[in-house]
């Protein structure tokens, strides 16, 4: 377990660095699957950038960050560790259940996985999914991704459903 830090929402002075983590947890998808590769420039950054300020701003989304509390005034203060995205998505009331949650994103620096810090992301975005009142959490995960598949499934999540695809 890692004391370096704590759980905590992501401040929106510090966006640049939680995008510099999130790519760095995308490259170990990357080289799962090629479908996984982030385009690569100033414009793809600036993209990543305005997507974690859309994030930071809708009240049915949190980004969560593991790392030390930055001073006041100071947005650079400590490495951010590990990151965790999770939003709530309605549905049209066709059926009976029309919300559930899905962690979208969920990663750890490399050299600092297995001590737990996932395992506490993971736990404080399921408390912020029961204060909005919704009942089911979901995520997907790479077939091919043997870590995370462990990881998931210690969490206590099952199998629902594949999701299949092709190329063209």
């Amino acid at each position: 377990m890692s004391d370096r830090g704590r759980v905590r929402l992501a401040r929106m002075q510090e966006i640049d660095r939680v995008a510099a983590l999130w790519a760095l947890i995308t490259e170990h998808h990357a080289a799962l699957d090629p479908l996984f590769r982030m385009r690569r420039g100033p414009v793809a950054e600036g993209e990543l950038r305005e997507l974690l300020r859309a994030l930071h701003r809708d009240p049915d989304a949190s980004i969560l960050v593991f790392g030390p509390l930055p001073e006041v005034g100071s947005p650079e203060s400590g490495t951010l560790e590990g990151l965790c995205i999770v939003r709530i998505d309605r549905a049209p009331a066709i059926l009976e259940e029309t919300e559930r949650a899905e962690i979208t994103d969920l990663g750890v620096r490399p050299a600092l996985r297995r001590r737990g810090i996932a395992r506490r992301l993971v736990e404080e975005a399921m408390a912020w999914v029961r204060d909005q009142g919704v009942a089911r959490v979901e995520i997907q995960v790479a077939s091919g991704n043997r870590e995370g598949q462990a990881f998931w499934r210690a969490m206590g999540y099952t199998d629902l459903m594949d999701v299949l695809h092709k190329r063209l």
